[in-house]
Order: structure tokens, then C-alpha cells, then sequence
């Protein structure tokens, strides 16, 4: 199956319309190349390019014919019709495990190189997650960043959300990324 590749508004436009029929469960993935600047740098811009159309090549041949693919630099966006949290995880389970044990000859008409790839996944799911396009994005998002934090090469589902506490408006992910800015930094909240 040859699938190409859609906008991130159509898959957002595609999100309403499952919302606003009730058409569930589905999930919204995010998923970025781990270390493509590395690739680029070391191996040059064209090996990158050909390591996206090979993970273009393997979510064609590895999703379902429903499923939409967006593209942005070397990050994804998936929408996974009709399969929850759970399903999703172990269609991209399968594909990260894939990616992680092989290596890939990539070919340019300058050089072929032996590569290793790997992504980091963030999974939200409707209804579980949330029931508005924006959230899941956002959530789907926070999961992508917990995964790169934890190490790269692995897939986050959504945890909750929740507020630390009754006085504090931020989520759990908001105050870890404060808290990494604030060590890069080296200031406290007194400054």
C-alpha cells in the first residue's frame, strides 16, 4: 500500500469529524526521528532524506489503509483510526522494535551507508485522553517528550494530567519542562 503523506490540518480536520460522530476509539500519535541532526551532520542531508522516505516506506507498510501520516522536518503526526491506546502501542511496538534490531543500508549516488534508526512515540487517545482536538495533540505531544527525556527509542502513553496541586496551574509535564529550563539556566524560582 502506498500511502502519501497529508497535512497536519487534514488530519486535524479528520479528528473533528471522528469527535464530532462519536466514531472512537482513536488515537493520535506524535513520533520524531531520534538524532537526525547526528545523521545529517555526520552522513550529509541526502542520507537523511533517505532515512525519512524509509520510515515513510515502513509506516506505509506497517498501518492500516485508514490510517493518515503527516510530516513535519523529522517529526509525525498518525492518526490510528478505530484502535485505542492499547492497539496503537503495539502496532508501534512492533514498528519501533523493527527499527531498533536492524541496521539499513541507505543509498545515494555519492555513498551507501550502514544506519541504525530509531523514533520515540507519544500516543493520546480519544476518549480516554480527551475529547477535543487541541488536548489530544497536546497530550500526544507530552508523551513524545517524556520518551525523548527517558532516553530516546521508545513509545509514551498519555498518563494523567492532572494538577500537582490545588494552588498550581501547571501540569506534571509543564513543571518538568520548567525544571529542566530552570537547571539549564542555573536560577531558581527566587532567581
Amino acid at each position: 500500500m502506498d500511502k502519501s503523506l497529508i497535512s497536519l490540518e487534514k488530519i486535524t480536520s479528520k479528528i473533528e469529524e471522528l469527535i464530532k460522530s462519536n466514531e472512537g476509539p482513536f488515537s493520535i500519535v506524535t513520533c520524531d526521528i531520534d538524532n537526525l541532526n547526528n545523521i545529517n551532520s555526520v552522513h550529509g542531508n541526502a542520507i537523511g532524506d533517505e532515512v525519512i522516505n524509509r520510515i515513510i516506506s515502513i509506516f506505509n507498510n506497517n498501518l492500516s489503509k485508514t490510517d493518515l501520516i503527516s510530516r513535519s522536518g523529522d517529526e509525525f503526526t498518525l492518526l490510528l483510526v478505530k484502535k485505542g491506546a492499547e492497539r496503537s502501542f503495539m502496532d508501534l511496538e512492533e514498528i519501533r522494535r523493527y527499527l531498533s534490531d536492524n541496521t539499513f543500508d541507505l543509498t545515494t549516488s555519492d555513498i551507501t551507508v550502514n544506519i541504525n534508526i530509531t523514533l520515540s512515540f507519544g500516543v493520546a487517545s480519544y476518549p480516554r485522553d480527551s475529547k477535543n482536538v487541541i488536548d489530544l495533540l497536546r497530550v500526544a505531544d507530552s508523551g513524545l517528550f517524556r520518551a525523548k527525556k527517558g532516553g530516546k527509542n521508545r513509545i509514551c502513553l498519555s498518563e494523567a494530567e492532572s494538577m500537582v496541586l490545588k494552588s498550581s496551574y501547571f501540569t506534571k509535564t509543564q513543571l518538568d519542562r520548567l525544571s529542566t529550563l530552570s537547571k539549564l539556566n542555573d536560577r531558581t524560582e527566587a532567581f
